[in-house]
């Protein structure tokens, strides 16, 4: 999913909710969102112009929503209700 698409689908949000992450469609968990971030924030020589090119299919623009908490256990029916 690129980044406008998760927009567009959020913008039919209720602004005010709150967004959770629904984890392991076999054993279904929520977790709160700790943040998000991108992976040139996280790989440590992203500003080494020298760095050598990506082969592996990453990107440093890539976002990642990252876990926060367990809160409780989910519901597989998130799989199917998603919106894509």
């Amino acid at each position: 999913m690129k980044v406008a698409e998760l927009i567009e689908i959020l913008e039919e949000m209720d602004p005010e909710a709150e967004v959770l992450i629904g984890s392991q469609e076999n054993w279904p968990f929520e977790y709160d969102v700790a943040g998000v971030v991108t992976r040139e924030e996280v790989v440590e020589d992203a500003d080494d112009e020298d760095a050598p090119e990506r082969t592996d299919g990453t990107a440093l623009n890539d976002v990642f929503i990252v876990e926060g908490t367990q809160l409780r256990y989910g519901s597989n029916r998130m799989w199917k209700a998603a919106r894509r």
